[in-house]
């Protein structure tokens, strides 16, 4: 992705982009279930020392709520200079800034990173979906995460864009057969086009670059977000996140949510493909 187009889309997206969960209800579940995954499958071997780097962390919310949870020190690596100043502000205003270090980089090209010196690696929100590069972006991820480390790749997902292009927006039929054979979607005019994966395309990424897979997940895979919830000044309220208002619902699909939501047959049908892997 050229650097004009990157900029055009993050500057702004920076600014509006961590009022999300406050008003939406359907992002409040999936960063929910984002966060268990997170503490079950790498949160539980963090000890004091261990470096956990957010790979293309954005304004640093996720280090914030990491450090909230899970022991150790975090790296927020981004390209975008807009979204690490913005995550400067929060860091700052989250108390954890003695456990948060923030990296300016490209994830193709990760130099100033020494190699096996990070314990564990997540990347939240799809980053790896902006990179047309995608195979020597997690190759990088490869080279620094020491050996035994864990990945948490996350993507968007290949089926469910086909699945909202058809249902939700009538996609022309040119549209639909160029996302299923090359694998990339143009959500709106604001918005770069973006690689999708499977759960099968997100596990031969990370096993050609050395990787042994544990598992996958679909991030959420019954629960499907309204056109409100991609409101880019996060006012707006759908009528899925009104319904997840309700705290005994949302408390009942999170529980659903996270009995499938690594099942092999259910993993495809997730909004996000969620890869668990470890450095052999």
């Amino acid at each position: 992705m050229d650097q004009k187009t990157f900029d055009d889309f993050f500057q702004p997206y920076a600014q509006n982009v961590d009022k999300a969960d406050n008003v939406s209800a359907f992002w409040r579940l999936s960063d929910v279930l984002i966060m268990e995954i997170i503490k079950e499958s790498v949160g539980k071997q963090c000890t004091e020392q261990t470096v956990v780097c957010d790979a293309g962390g954005g304004t640093g919310r996720w280090a914030a709520k990491m450090s909230k949870e899970i022991p150790g020190n975090f790296m927020v690596y981004d390209r975008s200079v807009d979204m690490l100043a913005k995550a400067k502000e929060n860091i700052e205003k989250s108390g954890f800034s003695d456990r948060i270090t923030l990296v300016q980089g490209d994830l193709t090209d990760m130099k100033n990173v020494g190699s096996e010196s990070i314990d564990h690696i997540v990347s939240i929100y799809s980053p790896i979906s902006f990179i047309y590069e995608d195979g020597k972006a997690v190759s990088e991820m490869h080279r620094v995460l020491k050996t035994g480390g864990k990945i948490l790749l996350m993507g968007h997902s290949y089926y469910n864009a086909l699945a909202s292009k058809v249902n939700n927006y009538r996609a022309e039929s040119e549209e639909i057969a160029r996302l299923s054979k090359e694998y990339r979607v143009k959500w709106a005019p604001h918005v770069p086009e973006l690689v999708t994966f499977s759960k099968e395309s997100m596990e031969s990424l990370l096993e050609t670059a050395g990787f042994q897979i544990e598992k996958t997940y679909g991030v959420p895979v019954f629960v499907q977000p309204g056109p409100e919830d991609f409101d880019p000044e996060n006012e707006k309220v759908s009528a899925v996140s009104m319904y997840l208002g309700n705290p005994d619902v949302f408390k009942e699909i999170f529980d659903l949510e996270m009995e499938h939501n690594c099942k092999g047959t259910v993993a495809n049908r997730g909004m996000n493909i969620f890869t668990l892997a470890t450095k052999i």
